[in-house]
């Protein structure tokens, strides 16, 4: 079997997701089905989800994906790098992947395609020069990715401009992390549609909205977000809604990590992930300060120009997870299912044959089965989840091990 793998947040599914996965299978007519890996309760900005995964994996299957699979929170909540290399291998340890379908902002994918092979392959041989312009960036307090692009540009890659987009810098990350493992994997690009980065719903309903647009949109309880997404998608989250479970904030959990920065040392904040150039000292100065009550006084007294919003905001949700360096993994240790229809449970069946990683159905079966390693991945995953649900204000929401208890989606 040959599939398309996508990698997603999903955050939530809508109308442009639809249209890249309905693009990928006209593209790639025989292909025998879609599998998204997508991530969990939390996502790469360091927030969470606006509904949980299981509820975005089934509104992807609604969309057109056939089997969902969970990206590990060890690489979902991690910067550009990790996150791509996580995906891409999760993709690959299925055995039934054979090209991954990357959405990018260019109207012309061929020559974005190029471009960003020429840039990887800068990357991969880091000339003497390059490295010398990026190391002069970073010395100046440049965060790494405006370092990088800015470096790639003075070398002579002009290119690099395109690289000003998170879909572009992620579509670099996935070709460098084909490259860098050898896979067999072809990339394709579809490009993207619509106003994808802005804050507001467009008025005709059938241009594409953000993801950003629509959660904003959820929030505030303005119905015409359902305009912009697959009709049995937005059907699920408003009967999410009327059932009594919110849309998840990152504030919900402000109170909880309040107290954890107040009551830890700069040296316990060091063994966090990602924790270095003592940026564990101004998260722990900015914590006792009388004015950082929310997530957003935090983030701003702590951000730097070397430090962005969105790297802060990981931080903290890793002091939030207790994701630690001991959590840390060079590649995933197992396949996690999260729902599947019948093309889906199909390239289940394959994937039980020619998977490389064991493939997680049931976790409260599994987990003693996975590696060491794999181990402390699912209890981060667990962790995470079990975070996640505390964070909903009404006390019957908040149920616990629902990773030990939830079955797969299937539709």
């Amino acid at each position: 079997m040959q599939a398309v793998g996508i990698v997603a947040e999903y955050n939530p599914f809508h109308n442009g997701h639809k249209y890249h996965i309905d693009q990928t299978k006209a593209q790639l007519p025989d292909a025998d089905g879609v599998i998204a890996v997508m991530s969990g309760n939390f996502t790469q900005r360091g927030e969470p989800a606006i509904f949980d995964k299981w509820t975005r994996a089934q509104a992807a299957l609604y969309g057109g994906a056939d089997l969902v699979l969970e990206l590990p929170t060890a690489f979902a909540t991690r910067s550009a790098g990790y996150f791509a290399e996580g995906a891409v291998l999760t993709l690959a340890s299925t055995g039934v992947v054979s090209h991954l379908s990357c959405g990018v902002e260019s109207s012309d994918s061929f020559d974005m395609l190029k471009a960003l092979q020429r840039i990887s392959q800068v990357l991969a041989e880091e000339p003497l020069q390059y490295r010398s312009y990026l190391y002069d960036n970073l010395a100046e307090g440049m965060s790494y990715p405006a370092a990088r692009q800015a470096a790639l540009i003075r070398y002579g890659i002009t290119e690099a401009e395109w690289l000003d987009t998170p879909n572009n810098i992620l579509a670099l990350e996935y070709l460098q992390t084909i490259t860098n493992y050898n896979l067999s994997i072809s990339p394709m690009f579809i490009p993207r549609a619509g106003v994808y980065h802005s804050e507001n719903l467009p008025q005709d309903p059938l241009q594409f909205a953000s993801a950003t647009a629509i959660r904003k949109y959820i929030m505030q309880n303005n119905s015409t977000w359902k305009a912009h997404m697959p009709e049995l998608s937005a059907q699920l989250l408003q009967e999410c809604l009327e059932d009594g479970i919110p849309p998840m904030q990152i504030e919900n959990f402000a109170q909880i990590l309040l107290f954890l920065l107040r009551r830890s040392s700069p040296q316990e904040l060091y063994n966090i992930v990602d924790m270095i150039e003592g940026i564990e000292n101004r998260i722990y100065d900015a914590a006792q300060r009388d004015n950082s009550y929310t997530m957003d006084d935090l983030c701003m007294a702590i951000k730097s120009k070397r430090f962005t919003y969105t790297r802060i905001q990981r931080t903290l949700l890793h002091i939030l997870l207790g994701f630690t360096k001991a959590y840390e993994a060079k590649a995933p240790e197992y396949i996690r299912v999260l729902g599947f229809n019948a093309t889906g449970q199909k390239l289940l069946k394959e994937m039980k044959k020619k998977a490389q990683l064991p493939i997680v159905i049931r976790p409260a079966r599994q987990k003693n089965e996975l590696s060491p390693k794999g181990q402390k991945l699912l209890e981060l995953d667990i962790r995470a989840t079990n975070l996640y649900f505390t964070g909903y204000t009404n006390p019957r929401n908040r149920t616990m091990n629902l990773d030990l208890l939830q079955t797969p989606i299937q539709v």
